[in-house]
């Protein structure tokens, strides 16, 4: 898990691998973040990693930028 928080922004980030997203309740992860935040209006953003193929998801990614372009 990588935790970062970004004050100019008001939010931190949260970096999850599957195993992790099994282990950790997010709700109670994102209040306990929080606790020592002073700013009301920071917020907990949660980057989860999926179960797809990641060669062949940023291949149809490049590729669909790629014809927009």
């Amino acid at each position: 898990m990588e935790i970062n928080r970004d004050k100019n922004r008001r939010f931190i980030s949260v970096w999850m691998t599957n195993e992790e997203q099994e282990l950790y309740d997010r709700k109670q992860l994102a209040a306990q973040l929080l606790e020592n935040v002073d700013d009301p209006k920071c917020k907990v953003i949660f980057f989860l990693s999926g179960n797809g193929d990641l060669f062949e998801n940023t291949e149809g990614l490049l590729l669909a930028n790629l014809a927009k372009a």
